[in-house]
């Protein structure tokens, strides 16, 4: 297997790729574009966010978020010969601010139509792409197959499925709408629940602090109350007393009255006079 030179691609590309454009061959590779139509998933972070599919107008730019899958549509419609077999892959510079190449590396034999290059932002940053943009780069490799030969050629193994016009809905349908989540937007997650669990600390910590407080100012108070614990005592018995005169009071004064019902006569000025000696 070899693969086409920059020279070999100047002259089989413009019947393989349409449109086809020289000034987009470079080293031995050719520069692909984003085509008009695209699919993001939605962003958690963003209400406005939708699932589903976008027209673009020329030059017409859109965001991935970070941890968002999408679905790019190569501008180009891309050919691929049946004694051949093509490579893609994404531009450096796209790669080195997060965006990955998800849906595989290489275009069959007999392929022809345009490319679905499914992605992934696994950086930290937005992602900012446009219509048109440069993203994508396509490699051709001959296969060892005489092109002359029909009956190698009917066969080997080529792709006989029509390629891509548009992002199929039955793709869409395979995606989960829940939010899709990249290590940056973990982590911030992680971030959140320590501050909350910090916070929980520091308020158990003012707690233990507050009882604490409470504690030591009951015990102080102790010495307090038992240094008066004699005094409270003497004033305890001398209310008992008190207490223990007015019974004995009540009781003469009960036993007193019990007697003049009884002895009434005793208690008349009569029996008074009786009772003096003549």
């Amino acid at each position: 297997m070899a693969f086409w030179s920059s020279q070999t691609l100047k002259i089989k590309l413009p019947t393989l790729i349409t449109p086809c454009d020289p000034k987009n061959i470079k080293q031995a590779s050719y520069e692909l574009g984003i085509g008009s139509e695209i699919y993001i998933t939605k962003d958690h972070k963003n209400s406005n966010s939708q699932h589903t599919k976008r027209t673009l107008k020329k030059k017409e730019p859109f965001v991935i978020p970070p941890g968002q899958f999408a679905f790019l549509l190569t501008l180009e419609t891309v050919k691929v010969p049946k004694n051949a077999i093509a490579f893609i892959s994404m531009k450096a510079g796209v790669k080195f601010k997060g965006l990955i190449n998800v849906s595989g590396f290489h275009v069959d034999p007999g392929f022809e139509g345009k490319l679905l290059f499914s992605v992934y932002n696994a950086g930290p940053s937005p992602i900012h792409l446009e219509h048109g943009k440069r993203c994508f780069l396509i490699w051709y490799a001959n296969l060892d197959l005489n092109p002359n030969d029909p009956t190698q050629l009917e066969d080997s193994e080529f792709r006989k499925e029509p390629g891509f016009i548009s992002i199929p809905t039955e793709v869409l349908n395979q995606i989960s709408t829940d939010p899709i989540y990249s290590l940056q937007a973990l982590t911030s997650e992680f971030i959140k629940i320590d501050n909350k669990y910090d916070s929980v600390l520091w308020w158990i910590a003012g707690v233990k602090w507050f009882i604490g407080i409470v504690v030591a100012g009951f015990i102080a108070l102790i010495p307090l109350i038992y240094s008066d614990w004699d005094d409270i005592a003497d004033y305890y018995s001398a209310i008992n007393k008190l207490v223990e005169e007015q019974h004995r009071q009540t009781s003469i004064e009960a036993d007193l009255n019990t007697l003049k019902k009884n002895h009434s006569k005793l208690f008349t000025n009569e029996s008074r006079d009786d009772l003096k000696p003549k």
